[in-house]
């Protein structure tokens, strides 16, 4: 009997297994590969190909509130939330750098008119309205508001013909970014079936699947690469998304670069709960990011002020 413990932090969710839901999504597996000659690739050096851009964000729940829009009304609840966006750029001899960076406050309930409110240090919580008032509503806006900022933040990366932008999750919403691609870490649904399912569980560190094309309610092309650092069958496993408006040519390249570029980053178990997804830039880039979003309790002590005031 042998037995592997997957070093993934129990605490996130798991990133795939055996088990995952399949997917209702239309495949069309022989875009690059005809089918039946469908094998993984090795990594293919890509002698130009220097810099990786990478994307991501980090939210915070500085406080809960209880709004009551008159002396007789009912109190609604409220979220204080800090988020944040940024792009580090990895080069090869000269480490990560933070190229770009951006913070929002953000008040968000269910009531009608509610002011922003100024916390310690000038923060101001810009108020967004939310359809809905339970707190999954909130958090969902939240989430919404995060995600804009990213798609903000990436539209500023600029990468160029020598470089690669990774941006954490799925490319929805970035898929007209040039040179974007999506990297996602963790899979709840199996896209590909039978035995194409499991040859991507029979990838070695540095492989990729052959590129198919994927239509959800949105349509993109797709594949799977293996990172080094792994011994179970979905650990180290990643896919990544590009726009369904590139040449085929264009996606196979981007998918051999980032073959080339992405293991070269992945992260350790000692280092990190979600090694070896969570890639070492982004993992630092996540700290960085966190650092910027303020002292929660001088925020959350500022916010006291500010409720008290009004």
């Amino acid at each position: 009997m042998r037995i592997r413990v997957d070093a993934w932090d129990p605490g996130y969710v798991t990133p795939g297994d055996e088990t995952a839901q399949q997917s209702k999504a239309k495949v069309d597996a022989g875009v690059e590969i005809p089918v039946a000659s469908w094998a993984p690739i090795d990594a293919v050096a890509e002698p130009r190909l220097r810099t990786v851009l990478l994307v991501d964000g980090v939210r915070r729940l500085d406080a809960h509130l209880w709004l009551t829009p008159d002396d007789n009304g009912e109190a609604k609840p409220g979220i204080c939330a800090s988020y944040a966006a940024g792009v580090v750029r990895c080069t090869p001899g000269d480490g990560a750098t933070l190229v770009a960076a951006q913070v929002m406050h953000g008040l968000f309930t269910s009531v009608a008119d509610v002011p922003s409110m100024t916390a310690h240090g000038g923060a101001v919580y810009v108020s967004h309205p939310v359809t809905g008032g339970e707190t999954a509503d909130l958090v969902n806006a939240v989430q919404a508001q995060l995600r804009g900022l990213e798609i903000s933040v990436t539209a500023k990366a600029n990468a160029i013909d020598e470089e690669l932008l990774i941006v954490d999750g799925p490319l929805h919403g970035r898929a007209h970014i040039a040179r974007a691609l999506g990297y996602v870490k963790s899979h709840r649904v199996q896209y590909l079936p039978g035995e194409l399912g499991r040859l991507v569980n029979s990838l070695e560190a540095g492989q990729r699947t052959p590129v198919f094309a994927l239509d959800t309610s949105w349509a993109r092309y797709s594949w799977y690469l293996r990172l080094p650092g792994a011994d179970v069958p979905a650990a180290g496993l990643v896919r990544l998304e590009a726009s369904a408006d590139l040449p085929l040519d264009d996606v196979v390249a981007l998918a051999n670069a980032a073959s080339a570029a992405l293991p070269r980053l992945a992260s350790s178990p000692y280092k990190d709960p979600r090694a070896p997804q969570n890639l070492t830039p982004i993992a630092g880039l996540e700290r960085r990011l966190r650092t910027l979003l303020g002292d929660q309790r001088l925020l959350q002590r500022g916010l006291r002020a500010a409720a008290s005031r009004n």
